[in-house]
């Protein structure tokens, strides 16, 4: 019994330091009323939030927009500078399946490939 001491002096020693950690804050800490878990709260109707957040949406719902400006010589005489996206070829629904003849060299590929062969 006394061998095993000596060999885990160091496992003993963290195991008496957890066990004096329960017992100072499980025993010796102050107490502190249990509460339930379940708790109901009051809120009231007219919250200060949710007066300013109506009285935002009734101001934003007398904003009129005017649009006399879409009618103005300078705004009609803009250029759309804007390009066409042109549609590109779809690749394979899946890249990864092999095929047969995936990679077909032309002539012009094998002489070129020569010259690095040298």
């Amino acid at each position: 019994m006394i061998d095993i001491i000596k060999q885990n002096k160091v496992v003993l020693v963290i195991v008496i330091l957890i066990i004096i950690a329960f017992v100072w804050f499980g025993f010796l800490s102050e107490r502190k009323p249990t509460t339930s878990l379940l708790t109901s709260e009051t809120r009231s109707d007219d919250s200060a939030a949710e007066q300013e957040i109506l009285r935002l949406l009734l101001d934003m719902r007398s904003i009129r927009l005017d649009d006399t400006i879409f009618k103005n010589p300078a705004f009609t005489s803009l250029r759309d500078f804007g390009r066409d996206i042109i549609p590109e070829p779809v690749g394979r629904t899946n890249p990864f399946v092999q095929t047969d003849n995936l990679f077909e060299v032309s002539e012009e590929d094998q002489a070129s490939s020569a010259v690095f062969e040298q």
